[in-house]
C-alpha cells in the first residue's frame, strides 16, 4: 500500500488528518515521516532552555547537542504558513555563534533564525513568545523574508516604538502583551521620541491593520502616537490591562484610529475606559460592537450610549459596576426605530432590574434579538417570570447564555424555553441548582435545531439525562459536559454523529 500511493495523494491524506495523529502516522516510515513534514503548514515549537545555559528552574548542566535547533527543526518543514514559537531563552543554532553578541539579545536571535528559514517566505501567520523583549531593530532586520506575513503576535517589545510596521506591507493582524520580564536580557538603547507631537496637522501614509490588540501598555509607556497617526485602516481594537494609550492624555493622536473602527474591547481598563468610552462615542462613526469588562462610569457609559447605542449590533458588559437601568432604558429608546440591537451580553451586572430588561425586550429590538447572555446576574435569580417574559418577548433568539446563576430553577427555564424554539446554542455552566427536567425541556422545545449546548459543572444533571440529550437531538455537534457523566452508549453515538466532546 505504501508503494501505490503517490506522494501527492499521501499529502493530501495527511492534511485531512487531526493534528493529534501527527506522531503516529511520523512513525510509519521514513518516507510517511517526509511526506508529513512537507505537507504540515501549520506548527507549533516549544523551545526548551538549552543544557549548555542554566535554566532558572535547573541548576544541571548537560551538553547541547541532544536538542535540535531552531534552524533544522524549521528546515524540515519548508511549506508552514502558520508558525507558534514558545521558548525558554537562547538555543543555539549551526549558523549563529554559541552566545550572543552584546548587540543582539535572545529574543531578536530567534527571530532572525525563523526569518532566516526556508518557511519565512510562506508564513502568514506567525506568534512568537520568548521570555524575553524583541528590538524594534530585529523586526526591521528579518521583514524582507515576511512578505506574505499577515498576522503578528509578539510578547513584550523595547524600546516601545512602532515604526518598524512601515516595513511590513502585508500586516493586517497585529497583538502585543507588553509582558514585564523578571529575568536579565539585553536591553536596546531607547530609540528617538515617537510622538512626533509637534508635526501639527501633518498628513501620515495609513498602515494596513485592520486589527490591533495591546496589553500591559503602563501610563509612563510613550511611543503610541507614531501608531495611531497611521491607523486610518483600522476595523477591531482591543485594550486589554492597559493603564494609558501610550500618549498624553491631551494628546489628538489616538482619536485619528477611531474613525472607521466597528469593533472596540476594553478588557481590565479602568484607568483609560471614560477617557477610551469618551473618545469613541465622539468619533467612532462606523462602531457597530462594543465590549468592556471591569470599567467605565456611568456618566462615561452614558456619554457613549446616548451618542452611539443606536448603531450597536453587539453590546458586551462584564462586570460593569455602574451600570444601571437608566443605560438599559436609553439602549432601548435608540432601539425604538428598530435598528436591531442583535446581541446584549451582560455579566455580574449587580445594578440592574427587571425594568431595565424588559424595556429592552419591548422595543423593536427585542423582537429581533438573536443572543441573550446574561451570566450571574442576580436579577435572573431574584424576580420570578422575568425569563419568561424575555422568551415571550425575543421568541428570534438563537444564542441563550444563562451560566453560573445558581440559584436558577428548572420550571424557569422550561418556561423561557417555551417560547425560544429556534435556539441553536445553550448556555447554562454552573446553574447548580438545574436538574435533568432542564434537559427535558431543551429536548422537547429545542431539539431539532439545537447545535451547541453547555452544562458542566450543573451536579444535578446526571448522566441518564444526557445519554438522552446525546441520542435525541438530531442536530448536535458539540457538547461540553464533564467526560464521566458521558456513558458508555452516549460515547458509542457520540463517535458516530461525528459529535465533539470537551
Amino acid at each position: 500500500m505504501d508503494i501505490i500511493l503517490c506522494d501527492e495523494l499521501v499529502q493530501e491524506i495527511f492534511q485531512r488528518l487531526p493534528p493529534s495523529s501527527a506522531p503516529s502516522v511520523s512513525l510509519v516510515s521514513k518516507r510517511w515521516l517526509f511526506l508529513l513534514r512537507f505537507s504540515t503548514t501549520s506548527l507549533s515549537i516549544r523551545i526548551p532552555y538549552p543544557t549548555n545555559f542554566p535554566s532558572p528552574c535547573s541548576s544541571s548542566s548537560t551538553s547541547s547537542t541532544a536538542t535540535p535547533s531552531l534552524s533544522s527543526i524549521l528546515s524540515h518543514y519548508p511549506f508552514l504558513s502558520n508558525l507558534t514559537i514558545l521558548c525558554g531563552t537562547f538555543v543555539a543554532d549551526d549558523h549563529l555563534p554559541p552566545h550572543p553578541p552584546e548587540s543582539l539579545s535572545t529574543s531578536d536571535t530567534l527571530l532572525l533564525t525563523v526569518a532566516a528559514s526556508d518557511c519565512s517566505r510562506r508564513l502568514s501567520h506567525l506568534r512568537f513568545f520568548p521570555d524575553s523583549p524583541v528590538s524594534p531593530s530585529a523586526l526591521v532586520s528579518s521583514a524582507s523574508s515576511f512578505t506574505r506575513l499577515t498576522s503578528l503576535q509578539l510578547t513584550s517589545l523595547l524600546p516601545l516604538s512602532f515604526r518598524w510596521l512601515a516595513s511590513f506591507p502585508s500586516l493586517r493582524s497585529f497583538s502585543l502583551v507588553q509582558t514585564r520580564h523578571k529575568q536579565p536580557y539585553y536591553h536596546p538603547a531607547a530609540a528617538a521620541d515617537d510622538d512626533e507631537e509637534g508635526e501639527g496637522d501633518r498628513i501620515h501614509a495609513a498602515l494596513p491593520l485592520e486589527t490591533l490588540s495591546l496589553s500591559g501598555i503602563r501610563a509612563a509607556d510613550r511611543g503610541l502616537s507614531w501608531l495611531w497617526r497611521r491607523c486610518a485602516n483600522l476595523r477591531w481594537l482591543q485594550l486589554r490591562a492597559c493603564e494609558g494609550t501610550g500618549d498624553s492624555p491631551s494628546s489628538p493622536s489616538f482619536p485619528l484610529c477611531l474613525g472607521g473602527l466597528l469593533g472596540l474591547e476594553l478588557r481590565t481598563c479602568r484607568t483609560i475606559a471614560d477617557r477610551v468610552l469618551r473618545r469613541a462615542a465622539d468619533h467612532c462613526q462606523s462602531l457597530s460592537s462594543l465590549l468592556l469588562y471591569d470599567g467605565g462610569s456611568r456618566d462615561a457609559l452614558r456619554h457613549f450610549i446616548d451618542r452611539r447605542g443606536a448603531a450597536l449590533r453587539t453590546l458586551d458588559l462584564r462586570l460593569p459596576l455602574d451600570l444601571h437601568d437608566d443605560h438599559l432604558f436609553a439602549i432601548a429608546a435608540d432601539n425604538q426605530l428598530g435598528s436591531g440591537l442583535a446581541a446584549l451580553r451582560l455579566q455580574s451586572c449587580c445594578l440592574v432590574t427587571g425594568d431595565g430588561l424588559r424595556s429592552i425586550a419591548r422595543s423593536p429590538a427585542g423582537a429581533a434579538m438573536e443572543e441573550l447572555a446574561l451570566v450571574n446576574c442576580d436579577v435572573v435569580e431574584r424576580e420570578p417570570g422575568l425569563l419568561t417574559f424575555l422568551g415571550q418577548s425575543m421568541p428570534q433568539l438563537r444564542r441563550l447564555d444563562l451560566s453560573y446563576n445558581e440559584m436558577l430553577m428548572d420550571k424557569e427555564v422550561g418556561s423561557m424555553l417555551a417560547s425560544c424554539q429556534n435556539l441553536v446554542d445553550i448556555r447554562i455552566r454552573g446553574c447548580r441548582a438545574l436538574t435533568g427536567a432542564s434537559v427535558l425541556s431543551i429536548l422537547k422545545y429545542c431539539a431539532r435545531r439545537l447545535e451547541v449546548i453547555d452544562i458542566t459543572q450543573c451536579p444535578q444533571i446526571g448522566i441518564d439525562v444526557i445519554e438522552i440529550l446525546i441520542l435525541n437531538a438530531c442536530g448536535l455537534s458539540h457538547v461540553i459536559v464533564e467526560e464521566s457523566k458521558v456513558s458508555e452508549a452516549a460515547k458509542e453515538w457520540v463517535s458516530r454523529k461525528a459529535i465533539k466532546i470537551d
